[in-house]
């Protein structure tokens, strides 16, 4: 009996332990760090500047009934949000193009990080919990 107590109490510490990423998710997210990596022969530093500055506007809102809310300067988003939790990337849709997944970023130290790669270069957007 003590044998299955044990057990028991073991695989509950084991679980708890692990805790729930989505749970860290709820907040609001700013954005605390834009790095570029452009192809200077494409863009100016003021046109980096402009870029940089732009994603710096935008943040977004993680609710726990799995509404995603992205406000950028002009206009507001409301979007369906999941976790993986197994490669703690987070993934959204909008309600009217369910079938089209669009990744967020993945849950990296307590930040949300996001690549983005285009024909100028790649932009790694990091996201802080505020």
């Amino acid at each position: 009996m003590k044998v299955i107590n044990i057990v028991f109490v073991s695989l509950f510490l084991i679980l708890i332990s692990c805790g729930n990423k989505k749970s860290e998710l709820i907040g609001t997210w700013k954005v605390v760090d834009v790095e570029t990596h452009f192809d200077e022969a494409k863009m100016t530093p003021a046109m980096v500047s402009q870029v940089v500055a732009m994603q710096k506007e935008t943040f977004f809102k993680i609710r726990d009934d799995s509404v995603l809310i992205i406000y950028t300067k002009d206009n507001t988003h409301e979007a369906r949000w999941d976790f993986g939790n197994d490669d703690q990337t987070l993934n959204y849709y909008f309600d009217s193009s369910p079938t089209t997944i669009n990744k967020l970023g993945t849950f990296v130290e307590g930040n949300i990080v996001s690549e983005t790669n285009a024909p100028i270069g790649k932009m790694i957007i990091t996201y802080g919990k505020q």
